[in-house]
């Protein structure tokens, strides 16, 4: 869907309030079918709004397609964790305490990162404190024998007759020597009041240096006020995203980023206790909005930005004070920041009422065609508009989605332009003009 959404913005010339929300919307509709929260829906879009208007007025050469997925890219990389990251082991032992819902992947998740962590020369200890679920300890232990990495089998401690605090000072006691001791926990519903205050004196006692909340990647929307409830009783440091195989949407996950606060560490891509990887941002909102190679797009948007500095000062030393069509990008521009033209209009002698505001919004809409066929354009073209002919404005016409009629259009205006400018007397209007305008 995200594609098609691409396929209609490609058809546009430029970007005006209309076919912005139309964008937003559709946005909105496949980030809700991708299971994200319809509160962090609202709040991704009003952002992506607010920086596309703010940023593609002041672009040049960047296509608007490229600019929307960019920087949707970065407002869900900043929810889901902008780099990879990983677990600092501070001290030892280091505790970490797994929790979620019943059902998400807890217990395969704490096997996987126990294999992990092995792998990378930790010692590991572990056990179980779910009471609540029949044979959940053995399932646990089961997992860990089948590691085959330098992982001590752990003994699990029968809890018959034993609190759950004693078992958790037991148990540390024991695995004391460990360089870290990961914790599985019951599944908890939001309503389950008596499992919420369970959590909240395991969460106390135990004291750990590290709570991972696993995330059900086929959870849905319904991740956002689970995880907003058990943030209410504990600390979240870090996310596992547990089942992202097969169609898993993953949308889930940026629910849970959001009520948490906390950043996407690893994500379970199989049952097997290898089908751990950790996060990867361009891979994982690659998967998510269903694209190819963002990697790519990425790289290209950013060059392109990057070069327009240098281009445009490059343009400035070639033109030598002759009027470019840069400099009528940049009256569109100062137009646009001081109200439009009618505003402009109304403050200038002669002009006040004599246009309808019909007219007026219509002259508005062929300039920012103009600006958007301006913007496609090369280096050479915006300095010597005179050599736009032919194939060239085919080109130009494609790349912006402008007609060929308002750019053949827009250089015939630019002629006439040019002409009255070395005419000293029109020369002087204009410089008074635009004196005029910088002081509305």
């Amino acid at each position: 869907r995200f594609k098609e959404l691409i396929d209609k913005i490609r058809s546009k010339s430029y970007i005006d309030k209309k076919s912005l929300d139309e964008i937003i919307k559709e946005l909105q509709r496949i980030l809700l079918s991708a299971d994200v929260n319809v509160k962090v829906v609202f709040e991704i879009s009003k952002r992506i709004k607010e920086r596309v208007l703010n940023e593609y007025s002041q672009s040049r050469g960047v296509q608007l397609k490229d600019l929307v997925i960019k920087i949707l890219y970065e407002e869900l990389v900043k929810i889901l964790g902008e780099e990879k990251r990983d677990i600092i082991i501070a001290k030892k032992p280091f505790v970490i305490l797994f929790i979620g819902l019943e059902g998400s992947g807890k217990t395969t998740s704490v096997a996987k990162l126990a294999k992990y962590f092995a792998e990378n020369g930790l010692r590991v200890g572990v056990f179980s404190l779910d009471i609540h679920r029949p044979a959940a300890i053995e399932q646990l232990e089961q997992l860990v024998n089948r590691i085959q990495a330098d992982v001590e089998k752990i003994k699990f401690i029968n809890i018959e007759g034993t609190s759950l605090n004693e078992k958790i000072r037991t148990i540390l006691d024991i695995l004391k020597d460990r360089d870290v001791i990961l914790v599985d926990t019951a599944g908890r519903h939001k309503n389950e009041e008596s499992l919420l205050k369970e959590l909240e004196n395991i969460y106390k006692y135990l004291t750990p240096d590290f709570t991972i909340l696993v995330i059900d990647a086929y959870m849905g929307q319904k991740a956002y006020d689970h995880t907003l409830a058990l943030k209410s009783r504990v600390n979240i440091d870090g996310i596992i995203v547990s089942k992202m195989d097969g169609s898993s949407k993953g949308g889930g996950a940026i629910s849970a980023s959001v009520a948490s606060g906390a950043k996407i560490l690893f994500l379970g891509v199989g049952e097997k206790v290898d089908d751990l990887e950790p996060y990867d941002p361009k891979s994982f909102v690659s998967r998510l909005l269903g694209l190819g190679d963002l990697d790519g797009l990425l790289t290209r948007v950013e060059r392109l930005l990057k070069r327009e500095v240098h281009d445009e000062k490059k343009l400035r030393e070639l033109a030598k004070g002759r009027l470019t069509l840069v400099d009528v990008v940049t009256q569109f521009e100062n137009i646009e920041k001081m109200g439009g033209l009618y505003k402009i209009l109304s403050y200038l002698p002669g002009f006040s009422g004599k246009f309808r505001k019909e007219e007026i919004d219509e002259m508005e809409t062929v300039i920012r065609k103009w600006k958007a066929a301006i913007n496609s354009m090369t280096i050479e073209e915006k300095i010597n508009p005179s050599i736009i002919k032919g194939s060239r404005i085919t080109r130009i016409s494609r790349g912006s989605g402008v007609d060929e009629r308002l750019i053949k259009n827009l250089i015939k205006q630019y002629k006439i332009m040019q002409k009255l400018m070395k005419d000293r007397k029109h020369k002087r209007m204009f410089k008074e003009m635009l004196k005029s305008t910088r002081q509305l």
